[in-house]
């Protein structure tokens, strides 16, 4: 009866891998050797896998490198990108040249006054050529900008009546700006002797209040010295030591 419900049944295949009980049919010696066979299969593809086989570790070392390496997006609007911004400028037009040099001048008239010379640097640094700069500086001349001899005047008033300067440093300074030489020494003359006399003598009177319990001679050279490096003439400095240190001694 066994025999022919056997034959019934159709005969049983198994996977590679399977291995089947003992007890199973297709006879009992048959099965181990479809066990080994399955197992020699298996062995392989999993040492394949295996990082320290040749396959194996190429692979592992592949998706290492793969998993830690920064995924970069984006690299193709990048380059793009940079193209972009790599590209020249336009050039600018010679309208456009002229609009952005007179803001410029404009703009540092209004903070403080320049001189000619100054302004026609500035023109320079800025790449216009000398028949450029001379119409630059007729029209600034024409519409008020600039006014040499107004500068003048204003400069010995702020640095010789407000700073105490005298005459010799104020026209170093006006000659520093630019200023012409017959420009600053007009100016100079608007400059009252009697009142540069005065700021010298109250400068003096200061400084030798500091230097008093010197020996009068070494009170008397530095007072001198302090003056004429204050740019004053040697007249109005001899005149403001002698009333500073008599006037000292009197006290």
């Amino acid at each position: 009866m066994g025999e022919q419900r056997n034959e019934g049944l159709a005969p049983v295949t198994y996977l590679p891998w399977a291995v089947p009980s003992s007890g199973e049919s297709d006879g009992g010696a048959a099965a181990p050797d479809r066990a080994a066979e399955a197992e020699e299969r298996v062995e392989p593809a999993a040492a394949r896998m295996s990082p320290r086989h040749p396959a194996g570790r190429g692979r592992s070392s592949r998706a290492s490198n793969d998993e830690s390496r920064p995924v970069e997006r984006g690299g193709g609007r990048k380059a793009r990108g940079l193209a972009v911004v790599g590209d020249a400028a336009p050039p600018e037009t010679g309208i456009e040249r002229d609009e952005r040099i007179d803001r410029l001048i404009v703009s540092r008239l209004r903070r403080a006054s320049l001189s000619i010379a100054e302004v026609r640097a500035t023109l320079a640094e800025h790449g216009l050529d000398d028949h450029e700069i001379e119409e630059w500086i007729e029209r600034y001349v024409r519409l008020g900008y600039l006014d040499d001899r107004r500068l003048a005047e204003q400069l010995v008033h702020s640095h010789g009546v407000r700073r105490g300067r005298g005459s010799g440093a104020l026209l170093h300074e006006l000659g520093r700006r630019g200023i012409d030489g017959e420009l600053a020494r007009s100016a100079l003359e608007t400059l009252d002797p009697d009142v540069e006399l005065e700021h010298a003598t109250l400068i003096a009177e200061r400084r030798a209040r500091q230097l008093a319990g010197l020996d009068p001679a070494v009170a008397h050279r530095r007072l001198t010295a302090f003056l004429l490096r204050r740019g004053y003439g040697s007249e109005v400095v001899r005149e403001a030591v002698r009333a500073a240190l008599d006037g000292d001694d009197a006290g």
